[in-house]
């Protein structure tokens, strides 16, 4: 009989210990980031608005991930295609702009691999065939796989006129 008390007593404290083992905490690793430092999404916004401002379709297009979804000012309906982007940025090369002002941007970052972009543009051209264009912009960036920052959402309406003081 004693020696089926030992056998249980070591048994009980067998599934004692591993009880134990599978409700101890989890010790502490290195803390993940918990979001992207600002330094690192001001750096990818001012690589976009160069891009931009590149009058080159390729390096526009290099800003946007694949499987963008977004509002062009020029084309009304929400574009969901790379094809239809493809064709948004193709015109938007040719419109030929060399600057842009970007007086308010503003940057939210939400967690380690999304942060957002919003403001107010002043775009102007030397050579194209329209001189400004005043927006409003809405950038939503998304860390891929590889570590690059792309934009997955986009929003770009004209900026309106203020209202006439009468």
């Amino acid at each position: 009989m004693r020696a089926t008390s030992i056998a249980a007593m070591t048994a009980a404290l067998s599934i004692a210990s591993m009880t134990g083992a599978c409700n101890k905490a989890a010790e502490p690793s290195a803390p993940a980031a918990t979001s992207v430092s600002e330094e690192d999404a001001a750096a990818v916004a001012d690589a976009t608005q160069a891009a931009w401002v590149s009058q080159d379709a390729a390096k526009i297009e290099a800003a946007y991930a694949k499987d963008v979804v977004a509002f062009d000012p020029v084309d009304p309906p929400l574009s969901t295609t790379w094809e239809n982007w493809d064709k948004l940025q193709k015109g938007f090369a040719d419109m030929k702009f060399d600057h842009i002002d970007v007086p308010d941007r503003k940057i939210q970052t939400l967690d380690a691999d999304h942060f957002i972009v919003s403001g107010t543009g002043a775009m102007t051209s030397t050579s194209g065939p329209v001189k400004s264009a005043a927006m409003r912009f809405t950038d939503a960036y998304e860390r891929q796989a590889d570590g690059k920052w792309l934009i997955v959402n986009e929003h770009v309406s004209m900026k309106p006129e203020p209202e006439a003081k009468g």
